[in-house]
């Protein structure tokens, strides 16, 4: 799971964000460049998102390219 500071970081960005269907690297545009490790990041992500700790954001279908969606409410 996110630590706290990456919950705030998260969280703060997925209030910005208008309803509908994003991938992790939408939901953090520019930021995400600074991310290093994009798939250990996503698997926590994913976690924090499953176990509820983020507002506003579900668990959405996963592409066949691999890369998991989120639902923003």
């Amino acid at each position: 799971m996110l630590n706290d500071e990456d919950k705030e970081v998260a969280q703060a960005l997925i209030n910005k964000l208008s309803s509908g269907v994003y991938e992790c690297k939408e939901i953090y545009g520019s930021l995400w460049k600074g991310v290093k490790n994009h798939t250990n990041f996503g698997v926590k992500f994913k976690a924090t998102v499953v176990a509820g700790k983020l507002v506003g954001i579900s668990l959405g279908e996963r592409k066949s390219n691999n890369h998991q969606t989120y639902y923003v409410l």
